[in-house]
């Protein structure tokens, strides 16, 4: 699944700013672009991988469906592009949270640092800002995130 434009505006429009830092990077002399609320270096984030398609499971779109049909919103093609599956981030925080580096507990909605970089350190523990919770990624894509942190940090304790 290519990456779209449609998947950074639905992002931007739902989040409007990095749902870490709150920060929106949009300078207010510089005359925004067409459909970009967020600076350049604000990102829309994919959850689970874009490059891996065979990941995007069965239940994660079973539970968008549900929810969907909750608020009665249509639905088309439901695939990694879909505004459930992302999070606007400021660049380097994406980068770290596509290493796993962080996540974010799903029954909490904590930040959990598993790697401490001194960017990220300050963010353990923070609460993060769901805004409107309509359409924000559900649990179960935040758990599969959160899995592969604890996986990871357990495979690097076990090799020390």
């Amino acid at each position: 699944t290519p990456r779209t434009a449609a998947f950074r505006i639905a992002i931007e429009k739902r989040d409007r700013a990095c749902i870490l830092t709150g920060s929106n990077n949009h300078p207010p002399h510089v005359d925004k672009r067409k459909e970009m609320l967020c600076g350049p270096a604000i990102e829309a984030a994919h959850i689970i991988p874009l490059g891996r398609p065979d990941l995007w499971k069965p239940q994660f779109v079973a539970g968008i469906r549900k929810s969907r049909r909750l608020l009665r919103i249509g639905y088309a093609a439901i695939d990694q592009n879909v505004l459930e599956n992302g999070i606007m981030l400021r660049a380097d925080l994406h980068i770290m949270f596509d290493r796993f580096f962080w996540s974010v507990n799903p029954k909490t909605w904590r930040v959990v640092v598993f790697i401490p970089v001194a960017e990220l350190v300050s963010f353990h523990g923070r609460k993060i800002n769901r805004g409107d919770t309509n359409q924000f990624p559900p649990e179960p894509i935040w758990r599969w995130h959160w899995e592969q942190c604890v996986l990871r940090c357990l495979r690097a304790e076990g090799e020390l």
